[in-house]
């Protein structure tokens, strides 16, 4: 019986040499090659700066963003002439033309058009509004409203184009960190794996040990390859961002710093009144509110409009030749200022009695406007303290990762002596290890966290960056 279980072991511990030789020739190609899965040849070495600027140029979003705002343009200038200036058209028309015989050449009772046509070209004037008790000019100051808070919303998209390439730019370099440090993790565990080898043939350790640093040097394997996977997931991302092709591999340059946040709250909350979106957009709803409310009380008062006629000029031809002619009303020649008076009041259906419910209406829209004012100010007011907080106790984690850090390194390079002199556990070896593993990529995913919530804040308040302190230059040297 002794003797089979000895035969038994020996098969296994084969097998298991077996495949440990299948590891190291499969770490011996990983090594030697020292790329990841995707060709670096073509990839983009890529620098912040390099990247907003090119997404600020080639994003897909921001190149329709250039004809929204010269459609604004359009919409605004349309909105001036009206208000400011009489419209002047030039008009044509003309009679149909008898280009051939009726079938039957009967001139009477098929008679059809006349062989000469009739009509006229004329160039005229609609009527000119001079007042309407501040009416007309309600509807040019909303359209103003509009057009400039549309101005700003195009500007407020492409900020947050440039802070969403910052966020992805650094992600995509904390992700190539990370991948660095699972392959430091992976070196580490190979070298421990080696050395479980070459002392279980010298019989210091026992196989379970060894079977431990071939289970740590696996993980090490599964994880590397889940950290690349995770990069080059991050890659698409940019591309996106940027506009650049599908499949476009960058490599980026720079390391994101861990820059305190410099400005506090007093500061924020003077320039979240002034900047932010949400507030922003309440208040040209309130100033638009308030104006529609008060055309509708005046259209509501028998006032009267006053009006120029500043005439048309046609030339009429017809068999008879031509003839030029000038009217401003029919058969009148004069220049004239006139005011006419048009009012409608419902005395029973919608509208309500004297049009009551349509004033009363746009009253309720007035208010609802400036609850929703005092509603945003009041959220951006919550939210910058919470992303404040969250900042703040960043700043304080950073500082207790980056000692634990050093820590780490410092307690790895002690340990790794020992275990070799055999003055230490394989147990405390793992420890040490997974706690370097752990402290790396916390400190990586620390500065990249309190990075999203600076630029959170930065959304909220409506900035592009802080006073004193550039997203771009928070690299390290």
């Amino acid at each position: 019986m002794k003797k089979i279980i000895i035969l038994l072991f020996c098969i296994f511990l084969a097998h298991s040499i077996q495949a440990d030789d299948d590891l190291e020739s499969l770490e011996r190609e990983f090594e030697g090659n020292d790329k990841t899965s995707i060709s670096q040849n073509k990839a983009k070495y890529i620098s912040i700066q390099d990247a907003i600027e090119i997404g600020l140029r080639t994003n897909l979003d921001e190149k329709l963003r250039v004809y929204q705002f010269q459609l604004n343009e359009i919409y605004y200038q349309d909105a001036f002439d009206d208000f400011y200036l009489p419209k002047l058209q030039l008009t044509m028309g003309t009679t149909s033309d008898h280009f051939a015989e009726n079938l039957y050449r009967d001139p009477v009772t098929n008679a059809s058009s006349a062989k000469t046509p009739t009509g006229f070209i004329g160039v005229g004037f609609k009527d000119y509004t001079l007042f309407n008790w501040g009416k007309d000019y309600l509807d040019y100051a909303n359209a103003k409203n509009t057009y400039y808070r549309q101005k700003e919303k195009l500007s407020e998209e492409r900020r947050e184009l440039r802070l969403k390439v910052i966020f992805e730019y650094f992600n995509l370099s904390r992700l190539k960190n990370i991948v660095t440090i699972y392959k430091k993790q992976l070196s580490h565990t190979s070298f421990v794996y080696r050395l479980a080898k070459e002392k279980l043939s010298l019989k210091k350790i026992k196989v379970q040990e060894f079977l431990q640093a071939k289970a740590i040097f696996l993980k090490a394997h599964k994880e590397f390859h889940e950290a690349n996977t995770a990069y080059y997931t991050a890659q698409e991302s940019l591309a996106q961002v940027l506009g650049d092709d599908p499949g476009t591999v960058y490599v980026p340059t720079d390391n994101l710093k861990q820059v305190p946040l410099s400005i506090n709250l007093g500061e924020i909350e003077k320039l979240a009144v002034k900047k932010n979106p949400k507030i922003l957009d309440a208040r040209y709803e309130v100033e638009n509110a308030v104006r529609s409310h008060q055309k509708t009380l005046k259209e509501n008062l028998p006032l009267p409009k006053f009006s120029v006629k500043l005439g048309t000029y046609k030339r009429l031809f017809s068999d008879s030749g031509y003839e030029d002619n000038y009217n401003t009303f029919d058969d009148s020649k004069n220049v004239e200022i006139a005011a006419t008076l048009n009012m409608t009041w419902t005395l029973y259906g919608s509208g309500g009695f004297l049009n009551s419910r349509i004033t009363e209406s746009s009253f309720y829209k007035q208010r609802m406007a400036e609850i929703k004012m005092k509603d945003s100010i009041r959220e951006s007011r919550v939210s910058n303290r919470l992303t404040l907080s969250r900042v703040q106790l960043l700043e304080k984690q950073f500082v207790a990762v980056e000692a634990e850090l050093k820590n780490a390194r410092y307690v790895f390079d002690k340990t790794i002596d020992n275990y070799i002199s055999s003055k230490t556990t394989f147990v405390d070896l793992e420890s040490v290890l997974t706690e370097l593993l752990n402290s790396s990529v916390n400190f990586q995913n620390t500065k990249f966290e309190h990075l999203i919530e600076k630029l959170n804040l930065a959304k909220t308040i409506g900035i592009e960056d802080f006073p004193g302190e550039k997203f771009d230059r928070m690299v390290e040297k």
